[in-house]
C-alpha cells in the first residue's frame, strides 16, 4: 500500500496545508483492508516519488500512522524506497523500486515459505 504522493503534490501545487486527517484516514484504511483480509501480510510503502522521498509533512504523518498500525497488528510491516524520481515513476523507474522491494521481500521471514 503506497498513499500519500498526490495527497502532498496537490496541497504544494495549490498552495495548501498537508492534510490534517492523513494519518487518522490512512490508519483507518488499512484497518478497513484488515477487517476484509485478517490474514493478509499487508506492507505499507512510502517513497517513489518526491512527496515520499522529501515532504516532511507526508514523512511525518505516514510514520505516524505507520507506528499506530504497526502496535495493534503484527501482520503489517513497512518499507520505504530508497529510489524516487520528481514526476510519475516511468519503466526504468518501476524496474528499480521493484528490486529495492524484492531484495527487501526476500529478507521477511513472512515470505520465506514462497521462495
Amino acid at each position: 500500500m503506497n498513499l500519500g504522493e498526490n495527497d502532498d503534490a496537490y496541497t504544494r501545487a495549490h498552495g495548501l496545508s498537508f492534510p490534517t486527517n492523513y494519518t487518522s484516514g490512512y490508519v483507518a484504511l488499512i484497518r478497513t483492508i484488515r477487517k476484509a483480509w485478517p490474514e493478509a501480510r499487508i506492507v505499507l510503502l512510502r517513497g517513489g516519488m518526491y512527496g515520499g522521498a522529501q515532504s516532511e509533512p507526508l514523512r511525518g504523518a505516514w510514520e505516524s500512522a505507520v507506528a499506530q498500525l504497526e502496535a495493534d497488528d503484527r501482520g503489517i510491516s513497512h518499507f520505504v524506497f530508497k529510489h524516487w524520481t520528481q514526476t510519475h515513476p516511468r519503466a526504468a523507474d518501476d524496474r528499480i523500486m521493484a528490486d529495492e522491494l524484492i531484495a527487501w521481500l526476500q529478507l521477511q521471514p513472512f515470505m520465506q515459505p514462497y521462495l
